[in-house]
């Protein structure tokens, strides 16, 4: 066989990081590593090989899971010989590799990527499979001592080892210092009985202690140890391990940190956490944490307070034991603001109960998974025990039969031991549901193979007579049916990140929806909803809540089919009966252990939830603030809704999308700048302080443990530094900050360093914290004589960065280096073990800690436009305004002063671009371009196989962009000379850094992944198993499903759910839709050949959708009809809705996402006790108000109208004979004014929408230009709205285009308190014109229908002699232009032979005015469209005043 051509790959340096490069390696060797070194075994480096030339390396030889170095040099020696072999000429430095030199190992495996990706040919290789589908074992890199001691983990410098004297603890140390014992850290730490602290004593061993013994502090602490006592036994040695705890240790270490929490208790809401069955090294016992949400870290922290003895002991010691505690500490009873207890119910009640005595509003959630569990085994308790006898009969035939059947296989796997002998159903719903839903698969299969058994078998013969029992098999169906929820809800919960806020928040709603759905599954609407709200049991009981025999959700009809063709009718009943003593008892069950009713819980899910901020309306915030007994006065609510609102209006400022950050984040920024006597902010602590549902105890735990042990060792480390000069101090080095670590068990654990505490003795103190509380005996910067230390070098700190276990010390940045560090890290030059200066200026870096060095690719915000990419700048002068950045944008070449809190890096391609942009604006476009290929350059990326075709390079580099800039990602366009900047975790710190303010803020951005979806891969993903059209986004193909696709089988995700929203009824100047009716997107569409359809459809939708080849054949169909005016052309997986007409009026009447409390219903008055009604028309324009009210026959009393406009005017003085009464600017109406007119039964109008809609590219939006003119409906209608108490009906109407922003229509939501309804006059006129609709007029939601006076159809409108071309025409707006169908388009309408314009009073007629409704003061044909163009569709208001004469007197 002719062998490989292989491509060694040039010398350009690779800058792919340490972090990408090992997820590269996990994504293409489906992997697990964490670090580079993880991979030095030499086993991945061999698969890469076998992956480039394939059978290069025989992988049975591989030794995977090599530890030792013969192992490893085996590997090593393999990846060399099949190099020489196939002619590649490499130095593989084996020795260095064995030795783990970091360097060695990391040039290498940037070698073989490189390598990789230059002789790549795409062939299909199953990583796994070739390696027999065995693990690669990430190599156990031994302790070494390096050069400069932190420099191991840097990318770019050299290391060398050095050997040294290795001093590990003995016991021998302990004859000459009593207190020196065994660390918990190993070998290398001696801890310190007398300082409670661990030393590093393995470099300098005896020596390292006589310099401890010598510090003041040790002196000190010796002296108070002494006269106290010790607190320990000192043949107890502190515990080895993190898992071995002793409760006598625990105390001793965990509980000295409690007077620290004390103060802060005061004043900030907390949990306290009582988990039972902790492991105490040979004992177990409960143990008791308080948590809270510190502001200053943007995290839930969590305190040790104490271990209780064994729950076992008499009845209610555990709850007495607990408040004991609290009252130990002295911790105030008042903010405890939830109870979360892991124990048995039992001991949780009375922990509640005892709780609840100190403070009455305590809300107490329990584990979510144990309560699931304890709903399922409630459930099945009230069932028959035929399906769990079954599935043991059949696991017992399994164990016991000598020969396999396959389908058995299925169900309980090959591996069958003799301690596998019985079937245990233990009560999991996450092991029983998938049991049931195989053994339904194969029902028919089992039936056949337990008849061909032999006959002597008793058991078989068993077996196949219960599976013959029609109830069993029922029973197995409604399972599969009722566990689905269940089941759905505990493994969501299972894959949730332990503690993490936003999947708390989602829990929490979900939680809320599982109860729902099984409330929904038995009881009658109004009953469900009624228990979900008061979760009264009672419900439950009682008969008349249930539903009829007939509505009962037993499983679907297929359940009664079933049991009715097997003839078994009496089976029926019986099952039903069982099933609702299963709904009652497992419905019962979750909610007795969700306290907080559905509304509560979404209430929670939305405040807190930064990117749903608008959604909240006050009234959701009142009822939270009440129902967690935040608030508990009229005053003490009125202060929250202030608070709240003043919250919105600075959070609602900017009208386009955040940048997604952490609920913990936002709130920490939040809430520090509230005051701490804020109601407010206390209803936000509250809710962050509630405890995470799917928390685990022993991680909590030991996560509080490794806290403390982590203090002890950077004391250790820093110890020689902070040495005292007197006694009347103690200081620490350290600072407060945190970071993340990783334990030896892999596990997360947050890092909290010690916070500096400056105390002057006999002197007291008193600032406040970041949570709002006092400190005492503190002293704080710029107090006690500090004042000298403002302008002074920081003092020295260790810093742990996440998942290294090294000190690390700083780069340096290079002299000529014309940009700022990526991250928030203080620029710093060459530094001295001695001194630490600032050598020189850099006059291009940004040195405010913001990020966006100069050089940066980033996106930013320029008023009227999407996102616009362009390029950091050096600031002109000398120096930069703290958060500015000069931005010169691509495309223009124009240059902006920007705030860094506008501007997103270029790796958020996929959130940023814009394709309605792209697609109409060709300087956007060709900044796309621009910035693309800068970043193609930066990244050696070419795309040669364009071939100097600018579309087609174009339409490379945005598959290149959209796909995550692989292979070197978004690092590799990072601005010249800053890679070395920017992973902070490879970089070094040395022990003179200064310290960095925020420093965590960007280190995790550059590391997170960019999900990206392709739509392409529909057509294959949707043919697997359990997959359906409807779970993909037909525009993109995220899995994300926000909402159904309104017109065809699918969904769409957030992202294109909002650019469907504001795209689809956007039409071009031909009068067809912008984009493809199914995606809203697309740069090749075609046109429906039906003259009175305006869609069009995408090639990307019908190549993938319909199926390949689509596009090619319908370009030869002329005329071609869409698959909304011929659906039953409709093939593949793109299927209409039979229901869409209605679809997409409930998509645009709920697409805010908002839940609006209904308004006041007015019951309808006695015909002789109606009176005329007064109206209040705002921007009135012709009158059509007055005109619709007139028509349906309404007595008027008095009609004020505000318009401006003198033509307008004119058409409502002449027509109506002067009886409106016109007041000319909106602005000008005042309180004073209402009162002399009023009062008004109708107030409406329609704020002009030219800075609203989307079509007009300098579009200001709603709180610019004429957009403001908004919120003068909003003032009146609040003054007009009648008080509590007072009947008397009121209504109103606004209105505005639909082809907004989502943002504007949003506000206008919010403000306004409810949902628009969607109506286009299309369907009661010859023009198309869709409109939204807020008010609370009655009946707005019905449908639209025609009466017998309506024109439909254009030839209706028509004077005699014309004849119209079409039957429906576009929009007709202000402008001439729009009665062309189409910017070149044929006109309407023919007379004799010749294309002509509609004339006025078809026009009118169009509107459904009467002929010469706007022929007054000589107006020309201009000014007639024009006044026309701006009025509303008369059919329409008729359509929605109707239902007024119920309520007011008519002619």
């Amino acid at each position: 066989m002719a062998s490989a051509v292989v491509v060694i790959p040039d010398s350009i340096h690779d800058k792919s990081s340490r972090i990408y490069l090992v997820n590269w390696y996990n994504n293409l060797l489906k992997t697990n590593f964490k670090d580079v070194q993880d991979m030095g075994s030499g086993a991945c480096h061999c698969q890469i090989m076998d992956r480039i030339i394939p059978g290069s390396i025989d992988m049975t030889k591989v030794k995977l899971d090599a530890q030792g170095e013969d192992d490893c040099k085996h590997n090593f020696s393999l990846l060399h010989e099949a190099l020489s072999k196939n002619g590649v000429t490499k130095i593989i430095q084996i020795e260095e590799l064995i030795q783990g030199d970091f360097k060695a190992h990391f040039d290498l495996l940037k070698w073989l990527k490189r390598f990789y990706t230059t002789n790549d040919q795409n062939k299909k290789y199953d990583p796994v499979k070739a390696r027999n589908s065995q693990n690669i074992i990430p190599i156990l890199v031994p302790h070494k001592l390096t050069k400069g001691g932190s420099k191991l983990d840097s990318d770019t410098e050299e290391t060398a080892t050095v050997t040294a004297k290795e001093f590990p603890y003995t016991e021998k140390w302990k004859h000459t210092y009593d207190w020196a014992d065994q660390s918990a850290h190993g070998e290398e730490f001696t801890f310190c009985r007398t300082c409670e602290s661990s030393l590093k004593t393995f470099q300098k061993g005896v020596l390292e202690l006589k310099r401890h013994a010598e510090t003041m502090k040790h002196k000190k602490m010796a002296k108070i140890h002494n006269r106290v006592g010790p607190k320990t036994n000192p043949s107890e040695p502190p515990p080895s391990s993190d898992a071995d705890i002793s409760r006598h240790f625990a105390r001793s270490k965990l509980g000295s940190k409690y007077s620290n929490m004390t103060p802060v208790c005061q004043h900030t809401p907390y949990c306290v956490y009582v988990f039972g069955g902790c492991s105490l090294g040979t004992e177990s016992g409960p143990v008791v944490l308080v948590g809270f949400f510190d502001v200053k870290t943007s995290e839930q922290c969590f305190q040790f307070l104490d271990t209780l003895e064994s729950e076992e002991g008499a009845k209610g010691q555990t709850a007495a034991a607990v408040v004991a505690t609290l009252k130990k500490f002295d911790f105030y009873t008042n903010n405890i603001a939830s109870v979360y207890s892991n124990c048995s119910s039992v001991t949780s009640e009375q922990i509640c109960s005892q709780l609840r005595k100190l403070n009455p509003n305590i809300v107490a959630l329990g584990d979510l998974c144990a309560t699931t569990d304890a709903a399922f085994q409630a459930g099945i308790k009230k069932l028959s025990n035929q399906p769990q006898a079954l599935m043991v009969d059949i696991y017992a035939h399994y164990t016991s039969c000598a020969t396999k059947n396959e389908n058995l296989k299925t169900l309980f796997g090959s591996d069958i031991s003799a301690e596998s002998s019985s079937l245990r159903l233990n009560t999991n719903c996450l092991t029983f549901y998938p049991l049931v839903t195989k053994i339904l698969g194969i029902w028919t299969d089992l039936i056949s193979y337990f008849t061909s058994c032999d006959k002597g078998d008793t058991k078989a013969k068993l077996i196949y007579q219960q599976m013959q029992d029609p109830k069993v098999r029922a029973t197995f169906m409604f399972l599969e049916h009722a566990l689905e929820p269940l089941h759905s809800f505990q493994k969501d919960l299972q894959t949730r990140k332990e503690g993490a806020r936003g999947d708390v928040l989602l829990t929490l709603q979900e939680a809320g929806r599982l109860l729902c759905t099984y409330a929904s599954y038995f009881l009658q609407p109004e009953a469900a909803a009624r228990f979900t709200k008061e979760r009264n049991p009672q419900i439950l009981e009682a008969k008349k809540s249930h539903q009829s025999a007939f509505k009962f959700c037993l499983g679907g009809k297929a359940v009664e089919d079933f049991l009715n063709e097997s003839k078994a009718k009496d089976t029926l009943a019986i099952l039903k009966g069982e099933v609702l003593s299963f709904y009652i008892a497992l419905t019962g069950c979750i909610a007795k252990e969700l306290p907080l009713s559905d509304e509560v819980l979404s209430g929670i899910a939305q405040l807190l939830n930064p990117q749903s901020r608008a959604r909240v309306i006050g009234k959701e915030v009142e009822k939270l603030g009440t129902s967690l007994k935040v608030c508990s006065s009229p005053e003490e609510v009125e202060q929250l809704m202030r608070e709240f609102l003043e919250y919105q209006q600075a959070e609602g400022g900017d009208n386009e999308p955040p940048e997604v950050v952490s609920p913990e984040k936002h709130w920490a920024s939040v809430l520090k700048d509230l005051r701490p006597t804020s109601i407010f902010r206390k209803l936000v602590l509250t809710l962050l302080s509630l405890p995470c549902p799917n928390l685990a105890a022993q991680q909590v735990y030991t996560r509080d443990l490794n806290n403390s042990a982590m203090s002890s060792e950077r004391e250790a480390l820093t110890e020689s530094e902070s040495d005292l000069a007197s006694d009347g101090t103690l200081s620490d080095s350290t600072a407060h900050s945190t970071a993340q670590t990783e334990d030896q068990n892999g596990l997360n654990v947050e890092v909290k360093q010690c916070e500096v505490r400056l105390t002057k003795i006999h002197q007291n103190g008193d600032t406040t914290g970041e949570n709002g509380a006092e400190w005492k005996g503190m002293a704080v910067r710029g107090g006690h004589g500090l004042e000298s230390s403002l302008r002074q070098k920081p003092p020295t700190r260790t810093l742990f960065q996440a998942g290294g276990k090294t000190i690390s010390s700083p780069r340096g940045v290079d002299k000529d280096s014309k940009r700022g560090l990526e991250s928030q890290d203080e620029v710093v030059e060459e530094t001295s073990p001695l001194k630490t200066t600032l050598r020189g200026r850099r006059k291009t870096a940004y040195q405010d800690g913001k990020g966006f060095p100069t050089g940066e690719l980033v996106w930013g915000k320029v008023k009227g436009f999407s996102w616009w990419p362009g390029m950091v700048m050096p600031w002109k002068t000398k120096s930069s305004p703290l958060g500015m950045r000069r931005v010169e944008w691509f495309g223009d070449g124009m240059f902006s002063e920007s705030y860094t809190e506008s501007l997103l890096t270029f790796r958020n391609f996929n959130k940023c671009f814009c394709k309605n942009s792209f697609a109409s604006l060709p300087i956007y476009k060709e900044a796309i371009y621009q910035i693309i290929e800068l970043a193609s350059e930066r990244c050696e990326k070419s795309f040669v196989e364009a071939e100097g075709n600018k579309e087609k390079e174009l339409k490379l580099m945005l598959d290149w962009a959209s796909g995550g800039f692989l292979p070197s990602g978004p690092e590799g366009f990072s601005p010249p000379d800053a890679a070395a900047h920017q992973d902070s975790s490879d970089s070094a710190m040395s022990d003179n850094q200064p310290p960095a303010k925020r420093k965590y803020v960007h280190k995790n951005k550059a590391n997170t992944p960019v999900i990206t979806y392709n739509k392409g891969s529909i057509r294959e993903m949707v043919k697997e198993k359990g997959r359906k059209i409807e779970d993909f986004c037909l525009s993109c193909g995220s899995l994300e499903i926000e909402v159904q696709h309104p017109l065809f089988e699918g969904g769409l995700c957030l992202k294109c759910k909002g650019n469907f929203t504001e795209t689809l009824y956007r039409y071009d100047e031909d009068g067809y839709q912008s984009y493809c009716t199914v995606c809203c997107a697309g740069l090749e569409v075609i046109l429906c050949g039906n003259a009175s359809c305006c869609r069009c459809f995408c090639k990307d939708c019908l190549e993938i959708l319909v199926g390949p080849g689509t596009f090619d054949e319908l370009k030869d169909v002329d005329p071609w009809s869409c698959y909304m005016c011929k659906p039953s052309l409709c093939k593949g997986n793109l299927k209409l809705r039979p229901d869409w007409s209605v679809k997409v009026q409930d998509f645009f009447a709920n697409d805010s996402a908002m839940a609006f409390e209904p308004h006041r219903v007015y019951p309808s008055i006695s015909a002789d006790q109606r009176r005329p009604i007064k109206v209040l028309s705002l921007f009135d324009g012709i009158a059509t108000g007055y005109l619709v009210l007139k028509d349906l026959g309404f007595k008027i009393e008095r009609y004020i109208a505000s318009e401006i406009c003198d033509d307008s005017i004119t058409v409502g003085m002449i027509k109506h004979e002067g009886k409106i009464e016109y007041v000319n600017d909106v602005r000008t109406i005042t309180r004073k004014h209402l009162a002399e007119w009023g009062p008004f039964d109708l107030l409406i109008g329609g704020s002009p929408c030219n800075d609203l809609s989307m079509v007009n590219p300098l579009r200001k939006g709603l709180f610019e230009g004429t957009g403001r003119l908004f919120f003068e409906f909003y003032r009146l209608l609040t003054l007009l709205k009648p008080k509590e108490g007072d009947d008397r009906p009121f209504f109103w109407l606004f209105e505005n285009v639909v082809f907004m922003s989502a943002n504007d229509k949003s506000d206008i939501c919010r403000f306004l308190e409810c949902n628009p309804i969607l109506i286009d006059a299309v369907k009661v006129t010859p023009a198309h014109r869709a409109r939204y609709f807020w008010g609370n007029l009655p009946g707005m939601n019905r449908p639209l229908a025609t009466s017998l006076d309506d024109k439909v159809g254009l030839q209706d409108c028509l004077e005699g002699g014309r004849k119209a071309m079409f039957d429906k025409v576009r929009t007709i707006t202000t402008k001439s232009n729009s009665i062309r169908q189409g910017k070149m388009g044929p006109l309407p309408v023919t007379m004799n032979g010749k294309e002509d314009y509609l004339w006025c009073t078809e026009m009118e007629q169009v509107f459904g005015f009467p002929k010469h409704y706007t022929d007054v003061n000589n107006m020309g044909r201009a000014q007639r469209q024009r006044v026309l163009g701006r009025s509303w569709s008369v059919p329409v208001i008729r359509h929605l005043f109707a239902p007024l004469k119920d309520y007011f007197e008519c002619e």
